[in-house]
């Protein structure tokens, strides 16, 4: 059996992004590292003031 792992998109600070799943936008907060798996996101839509944590496989350009 093959597995095909599928690749996360890679971002930098400031790149508009959306949830593939769910259609909400953000702006990543914080480069990821090289290695990493996941990245800070601010939610537009959100009031909260801190980031949060989501997968990369999880995210698309909103460009």
């Amino acid at each position: 059996m093959i597995i095909r792992q599928k690749r996360g998109l890679k971002v930098v600070e400031g790149d508009p992004v959306r949830h593939c799943e769910d259609g909400w936008t953000g702006t990543v907060a914080e480069t990821p590292g090289e290695h990493a798996n996941h990245a800070w996101v601010n939610r537009d839509s959100s009031r909260d003031g801190y980031p949060e944590l989501v997968l990369l496989t999880e995210l698309e350009s909103a460009e």
